[in-house]
């Protein structure tokens, strides 16, 4: 994905989000499952310290949606839906068809690897080190719409 996507700031946050956080789940179609053990195998690669890996459900839903997984039964809160649905507010959405946007999102995460992240400053891209806004992103992603 080249960094002039409208989409690119998006998932370089959801990949940073996939890269950082340990105790997630992804739900996705079985075709991607291929994917999805290949981008566990490199993060066990480059982030040797990290003992808790992704989950994966598997499903046939219009989305693919990662979840930041609670202790408590039922209290899983989504962080990324890659599909054309809008989520809340509060959730990375990369608006793509789904296998386009976890291409995306798996190119970013193995760009991201390469770099070093998340064991570097400033090696996950520009505002990296910013807290996400997801309402400005979309706000502005809008803006760009309309011209």
């Amino acid at each position: 994905m080249r960094m002039d996507n409208d989409l690119w700031p998006v998932v370089r946050e959801s990949a940073r989000r996939v890269l950082r956080l340990e105790n997630i789940s992804i739900e996705l179609p079985i075709e991607l499952a291929s994917d999805f053990n290949e981008l566990c195998d490199e993060i066990s690669q480059n982030i040797p310290s990290r003992l808790v890996f992704p989950k994966v459900v598997y499903s046939e839903a219009e989305s693919i949606e990662i979840k930041l997984l609670d202790s408590k039964p039922n209290f899983d809160e989504t962080i990324v839906v890659i599909g054309m649905i809008e989520p809340d507010e509060n959730v990375c959405w990369i608006e793509s068809e789904i296998f386009q946007g976890w291409a995306w999102l798996i190119e970013s995460c193995h760009d991201l690897l390469e770099a070093g992240y998340p064991g570097c400053v400033g090696c996950g891209g520009p505002n990296s080190e910013e807290p996400w806004n997801e309402v400005q992103y979309r706000s502005n992603r809008k803006l760009l719409e309309k011209k």
